[in-house]
């Protein structure tokens, strides 16, 4: 029972989740007589929970047992899986990092995204590539036999939410300048170290604008793509008067869809999706497109 102290100093919010947490472990596990409903569910058939026995609970209970990759699908256990382990791993064991960062990064690259996996690591936004990628039909039907590359994730984040939409964890590669993750191979996306023609699906999320050559990322891009593939490009949007000397005012802008896709050329087949800014409230530049080779 949740104490009479806490509920006083908790938001009524937080009380009834602290309800419903309980109710559902108690209905899964089969711990002692469940309630039909937490105290502060709708009493209106609206709860969805309701009309389901103890036992099809205990089922539920016994599939994520078996299967616990399940509870990737829930953006929440993401972010605390992804921020624990952070936590772990980034004080148990060396960060490594590229030998030489080449001229083509940006300044002080490498170094900012080390803290931001340390203090962000449970930032989820890759899951808005996901969900576009993963409404393509074809990518859909076939998504447990694609190999997937993902360019520049920072943290694990982005591999739990390419698990979470259905990508096999066999056929998923990614590649940064740090890693503290066994997900997480060292390497440059000037120089991907890959074979030609090796994957079906490119994420490269809030990295583009780190590099100083983006001719010579998406040259890399289209040599380890095979044809047809599909490459997500995502970022926000950067102009003069957003330069920042953490940088010492070395990445390089991005402003439109339109400006991200004329890197591609004749190579750029049929785009799938495109999210222009709309400056200052709406920052997002992104655009998923098919490669042609």
């Amino acid at each position: 029972m949740i104490g009479r102290g806490l509920i006083k100093v908790l938001p009524a919010t937080w009380v009834r989740r602290l309800e419903y947490l309980r109710w559902f472990a108690r209905a899964m596990t089969g711990a002692g007589p469940v309630p039909a409903r937490p105290a502060s569910a709708p009493a209106d058939g609206r709860f969805p929970f309701d009309y389901i026995s103890q036992s099809q609970m205990q089922t539920l209970h016994f599939e994520l047992w078996h299967n616990p990759t399940l509870l990737l699908e829930i953006s929440y256990v993401r972010q605390l899986l992804a921020r624990w382990r952070a936590e772990h791993l980034l004080s148990r064991r060396a960060i490594d990092r590229v030998a030489e960062v080449g001229a083509e990064v940006a300044f002080n690259t490498v170094d900012y995204n080390i803290e931001g996996a340390r203090a962000a690591a449970h930032l989820d936004r890759p899951m808005i590539m996901m969900n576009v990628v993963t409404s393509i039909e074809r990518i859909r039907k076939n998504i447990s036999s694609l190999d997937v590359l993902s360019v520049g994730p920072r943290s694990e984040i982005e591999l739990f939410g390419l698990q979470a939409a259905g990508f096999n964890l066999q056929r998923i590669h990614a590649v940064d300048l740090f890693s503290y993750s066994p997900y997480v191979e060292i390497g440059d996306m000037h120089a991907l170290p890959y074979g030609n023609a090796s994957f079906d699906v490119v994420f490269l999320g809030w990295v583009l604008s780190y590099s100083r050559d983006q001719a010579a990322v998406v040259q890399e891009i289209l040599r380890v793509c095979r044809d047809r593939a599909v490459v997500v490009i995502a970022g926000d949007y950067s102009d003069e008067t957003r330069d920042r000397p953490t940088f010492r005012n070395e990445t390089t802008h991005m402003k439109t869809c339109d400006q991200v896709l004329a890197l591609f050329g004749e190579h750029a087949g049929p785009v799938y999706f495109r999210h222009d800014p709309e400056m200052p409230s709406i920052a997002m530049v992104m655009t998923v497109l098919e490669v042609r080779k």
